[in-house]
C-alpha cells in the first residue's frame, strides 16, 4: 500500500508542474533562440494563438521538463510570451533552456530543443547600426524612466545637434536651440544638461525640449559630470564650472591650471577628477577647491572614469597613444603600460571599462590595468561611450557609443 501511495504522490506532483485541466497539449514550440546579454538572455520562438508557454532555463549543459525537479538552480517561468527577457543570471556561466506549451491549462506539451547560451559582460560584443544623421556626434549619456520621460538615451554633436532615443537603435533628431558644437552631455537629477563650443550650455527636462543657458564663460566646454544636481563642467584654458541646481545657474572656479581640460568625473566618494592637455590633472574634494596633481605622462588626457574596485576604489584615465594612468584616490597616480598605440576618447565603467577611440577601436578591462581588445565592427573614430546600468523591461545591461559621420554602437 505505502509503495502505491507514494507512486501516486510521485504521478500527482508531475501532472501537477505539467499543469492540467480541460485542456490539451501544445506542440513543441519551433525556432527556439537564445541571445546572451550583460548578466541576462533573451529567449525566442514561433508562438502560437491560445498556447500559454513555459521556459525551463538551468545553469547546466543540457535542461528538460522531465529533468528540472532534479536539476540543481533549475527554475520555471510560467506564462510567458516571446521575446522573454532572462535576468538575474551569472556572467560566464553556461545555461540551458527548453520552452513548452499547454492550452487552456491542459498538461505541458513536449519540449523544444534545448538551446545553451552564456551570458558575457556587456561591452565583449558590439553591433554596428544604422548612423544617427551625418555630423559627427561627440557626447552621449543615458537615464532611465524618470517622472517626465521613459527610458533615454541623448546623443549630442557638432551645429547643436541632439538625438535621443528609448533603445540607443531607433534615434530622433531633436532641435537644440543652438548652432555651436556639443561636445558632452550628462543627465542631472532632473534634467540633461549639454556643453559645448563657446561655453555653450544647454538644458532639458525630457530631451525633446532644450533651453540655452548662461554658463559665465566664453570658453569651449569639453567635458561635465554630475553627482545629484552639482554639475562640474571643465574645458578650454583650464575652465572649470559648477553648478549646484542641475545646470540651470553656474559660477566659474579657480582650477589652477590653463590648460585644455577635456573630460571629469565625480566618483561616489565624492572624489572629482579632471584631465586635460600635456597630461594635465586634477582633483578636488569638492568640485570647486582644485589641485594640480602629477599624472607620469605628458601625453594629452582625454576622458577619465571611476570604478568600485579595490578598498578605495580606483580611478582610469586614458588619451592620446593609448595612454593609461591609474589611481587608487586621485592624487596620487601610476603610468601603466599603454592599452593600445591608437588615441583613447573616451572611458566609461559599468559592468566593466570600456574605452573608445580612434578607428574604432574599443577595449575591456575588469581592474582597469590589464585590457583587452574587442572587435567594434567599424574603423571609424568614436568619440564617447556611455552605460544604461540596468536591464528595465526590454532593455538589457550594456553600453552605447557614438562618434564621427554619426556613427553609433551598441553592446548588450
Amino acid at each position: 500500500m505505502k509503495v502505491v501511495f507514494s507512486w501516486f504522490l510521485a504521478l500527482f506532483a508531475a501532472w501537477s508542474i505539467a499543469g492540467c485541466g480541460g485542456g490539451s497539449s501544445a506542440s513543441a514550440p519551433t525556432n527556439v533562440a537564445a541571445v546572451p546579454h550583460d548578466s541576462s538572455a533573451t529567449i525566442a520562438w514561433n508562438m502560437e494563438p491560445d498556447v500559454e508557454y513555459w521556459i525551463w532555463v538551468a545553469a547546466a549543459s543540457s535542461v528538460s521538463s522531465a529533468t528540472c525537479a532534479n536539476t540543481v538552480g533549475c527554475t520555471i517561468k510560467r506564462g510567458v510570451s516571446s521575446p522573454y527577457l532572462l535576468t538575474g543570471l551569472i556572467n560566464g556561466t553556461t545555461y540551458s533552456a527548453v520552452v513548452n506549451g499547454r492550452i487552456n491549462g491542459g498538461p505541458g506539451g513536449p519540449d523544444s530543443a534545448p538551446v545553451t547560451f552564456t551570458p558575457e559582460p556587456a561591452g565583449t560584443n558590439w553591433h554596428v547600426g544604422t548612423p544617427i544623421g551625418t555630423v559627427n556626434l561627440r557626447g552621449v549619456t543615458y537615464t532611465p524612466a524618470t517622472a517626465t520621460t521613459g527610458n533615454t538615451f541623448v546623443a549630442v554633436g557638432d551645429g547643436g545637434s541632439i538625438y535621443t532615443s528609448p533603445d540607443a537603435v531607433n534615434w530622433t533628431a531633436r532641435t537644440s536651440t543652438v548652432t555651436a558644437n556639443l561636445d558632452a552631455v550628462v543627465f542631472a537629477g532632473s534634467q540633461f544638461v549639454a556643453v559645448g563650443e563657446g561655453g555653450t550650455v544647454v538644458t532639458s527636462a525630457d530631451g525633446i525640449t532644450w533651453t540655452a543657458r548662461t554658463s559665465g564663460t566664453g570658453n569651449n566646454l569639453y567635458g561635465v559630470a554630475v553627482t545629484g544636481v552639482f554639475v562640474v563642467a571643465v574645458g578650454a584654458g583650464g575652465t572649470i564650472l559648477t553648478s549646484t541646481d542641475g545646470g540651470s545657474t553656474w559660477a566659474v572656479q579657480t582650477s589652477g591650471t590653463t590648460n585644455d581640460l577635456f573630460g571629469v568625473i565625480v566618483s561616489t566618494t565624492a572624489v572629482f577628477v579632471a584631465v586635460g592637455a600635456q597630461g594635465t590633472l586634477l582633483s578636488s574634494g569638492n568640485g570647486t577647491t582644485w589641485t594640480v596633481r602629477t599624472s607620469q605622462t605628458a601625453l594629452d588626457l582625454r576622458s577619465v572614469a571611476w570604478a568600485p574596485i579595490g578598498l578605495t576604489g580606483t580611478f582610469v584615465a586614458v588619451g592620446a597613444a593609448g595612454t593609461l594612468v591609474t589611481s587608487t584616490d586621485g592624487a596620487t597616480w601610476v603610468a601603466q603600460p599603454p592599452i593600445s598605440t591608437v588615441s583613447l576618447a573616451a572611458v566609461i565603467f559599468g559592468s566593466q571599462f570600456v574605452a573608445v577611440g580612434a578607428g574604432g577601436a574599443i577595449y575591456t578591462s575588469t581592474d582597469g590595468i590589464t585590457w583587452q581588445a574587442a572587435v567594434s565592427g567599424t574603423t571609424t573614430d568614436l568619440y564617447a561611450v556611455t552605460f544604461t546600468g540596468t536591464s528595465v523591461l526590454s532593455l538589457q545591461i550594456g553600453y552605447s557609443a557614438v562618434g564621427a559621420a554619426g556613427v553609433n554602437l551598441t553592446s548588450f
